[in-house]
This record gives structure tokens, sequence and C-alpha cells, in this order.
């Protein structure tokens, strides 16, 4: 549903940041989102937060964003093209539906 806007994408182990599966896969993204990540739910934690939802999305320069959506020993991050595919689109229809098939691969 993403179309051109989908740059990137992977799926990594939370334990090591590993890549398991990509498209144009960086695997150095992915550990260093494994780390952000890692930070994000020590720090929330540490500072009496609620912890971190079912995603985190980091806006960068150019009409870029980063989506990470952690699920315990997984997660999955994306670089999108917001020129390309409407944040709108990605948010509330693109979003729900990967969370929903990345759910139910985990459960099978």
């Amino acid at each position: 549903d993403a179309g051109d806007g989908l740059l990137a994408t992977d799926i990594f182990s939370t334990a090591d940041g590993q890549s398991l599966y990509g498209f144009n896969s960086n695997a150095k993204a992915c550990a260093l989102f494994n780390q952000v990540t890692s930070f994000l739910v020590r720090s929330l934690k540490g500072s009496n937060f609620p912890p971190l939802g079912k995603y985190y999305i980091i806006d960068l320069a150019d009409s870029k964003v980063v989506l990470v959506i952690p699920m315990d020993e997984y997660q999955m991050g994306m670089l999108v093209d917001t020129k390309k595919t409407q944040i709108g689109l990605l948010l509330n229809v693109i979003l729900p539906e990967i969370i929903d098939k990345f759910e139910d691969a985990l459960a099978s």
C-alpha cells in the first residue's frame, strides 16, 4: 500500500539487531534502531512515563520518516518518503494492517 514511498524495510531481531528479512535492507540501520528502541524503553521506564506503545516515528529531513514497530523478540523498521506516501494513509491504514499481520505471523 505504500507504493513507491516505501524506500526500505527490515524485520530484525531484538536480541542482536540482525536483519532477518528486508527490502533494500540496511544492517547498520537495524543495529542502530535496535539500540534506539532499547534506550527508549529504558528511558521511559526510568522516567516513570508510560511504556512505549505499538510504534514510534522519527521525522527526518527531505520528507522522510522512520517508523519502528517493536514486538517482543522482533522489530520492523521502515523508511518512508512522505512525498510519495501520505502520512495519514501510513498511520491510519498501512500501519494498523502491518501490525495485525506482524502479530498474526508471530502467533503462528
